[in-house]
């Protein structure tokens, strides 16, 4: 169920007070083993609702997989919710999830039950369905289906492929809050900062966050991107006018940079010659 779309905070293109990221699909406990004995989820998702969520939770989630599926290969199969002793909810040959909402987290839970079933529970935030907005529920929701574990705590390991795109400040896993506490750095000069953050708010995938996916899931589906023109590079016609700014700006700061690396560099030299 995990579909783990990888978010960097990085240092050049983003600053704050905190830094996190999040894992791949490695190491998630269903479908298929690699051969380093990992495990490896397919696209095609088999999910039950817990009975106790409420039609409008339904909606926003069915809305959520609408989303995720018309722009990447990853597809949830909604099923008629059966209790655990079902002769459903016990085929080895069917993994399945389990979809609830928690009150205070939004976390996932894998096991193989009694040895036979792969089972993962996602807690899905209950304030993910608390916001005035219908799109931005359905953002936060999609970022919780997209996104991995709490760092440290069995988040799986990264995923080469997804280190190959650019960051994205628009992204569906970069929360809408984050406005208010982040900042772009002249490294992301094509951006502003009332962007970071967008994909939630709208509660749609982002071009980058499409190809993450894709590029896991089925890389034949991945055309046109190039990852030296992602969002921090290439503006909107738009804000045309003001990227040319911040990138005059920029270069400035990184001429700046380079002579004062460079003046470093001669002083350090002058001192080993002495």
């Amino acid at each position: 169920m995990r579909i783990l779309l990888i978010l960097l905070f990085l240092a050049p293109v983003i600053y704050s007070t905190a830094a996190f990221a999040l894992g791949t699909r490695s190491a998630n406990g269903i479908d298929a083993v690699d051969f380093e004995d990992r495990i490896l989820r397919k696209p095609v998702q088999k999910v039950y609702f817990w009975p106790s969520l409420t039609d409008f939770e339904k909606n926003v989630l069915r809305d959520a997989f609408v989303q995720i599926g018309r722009r990447t290969c990853v597809k949830f199969e909604e099923q008629e919710y059966k209790p655990w002793y079902h002769a459903d909810r016990w085929d080895a040959n069917s993994p399945h999830v389990l979809i609830r909402k928690s009150g205070k987290f939004a976390a996932y839970s894998d096991a193989v039950v009694e040895g036979l079933v792969d089972r993962t529970i996602l807690y899905v935030a209950q304030s993910s369905f608390e916001t005035r907005n219908f799109n931005n529920s359905r953002g936060m929701v999609m970022d919780q289906l997209v996104s991995g574990g709490i760092p440290n705590l069995g988040t799986p390991d990264y995923n080469p492929i997804q280190l190959t795109w650019p960051f994205d400040p628009e992204s569906i896993t970069v929360p809408l809050w984050a406005r208010e506490k982040f900042r772009l750095t002249p490294y992301c000069p094509a951006r502003n900062d009332a962007d970071i953050g967008a994909g939630q708010r709208v509660g749609l995938l982002t071009k980058w966050d499409t190809v993450k996916l894709n590029s896991m899931y089925c890389p034949d589906k991945v055309v046109d991107a190039d990852p030296s023109r992602g969002p921090c590079v290439v503006p909107r016609s738009k804000d045309l006018d003001s990227f040319k700014k911040r990138l005059w700006a920029y270069k400035r700061l990184l001429a700046k940079n380079t002579k004062r690396r460079k003046a470093k560099a001669k002083v350090v030299k002058k001192h080993k010659t002495v």
